[in-house]
């Protein structure tokens, strides 16, 4: 009997000492979970997929754009400059003099 007391009595005190850590504790961040029906789950599925393919087109076109945007204007400044001043940027490595 006394031993069940003892058991009981440490037991009550270590739930005790739990109970007083957990209310010390910050409250936890909530999570709100949505169920949704099988039609509802596939169609967001199907757009978020969508959406996804999306914006992988619009950034390969951004960089398609931007690469011949780059092109046509390094082919605009070379068909309007002379050899003259295209010379000035060729650094060569034989001579260290620079022609103007």
């Amino acid at each position: 009997m006394k031993k069940l007391l003892i058991a009981s009595l440490v037991t009550a005190a270590s739930l005790m000492s739990a109970s007083a850590q957990a209310t010390s504790a910050p409250e936890m961040e909530r999570m709100t979970v949505t169920y949704r029906n099988s039609l509802d789950y596939a169609l967001h599925q199907y757009t978020i997929e969508l959406m996804s393919h999306y914006r992988a087109e619009i950034q390969t076109s951004i960089q398609l754009q931007a690469k011949n945007s780059s092109q046509a204007m390094a082919e605009a400044f070379f068909s309007q400059t002379g050899q003259r001043q295209v010379a000035l940027v060729n650094f060569s490595v034989e001579g260290s003099t620079r022609t103007e």
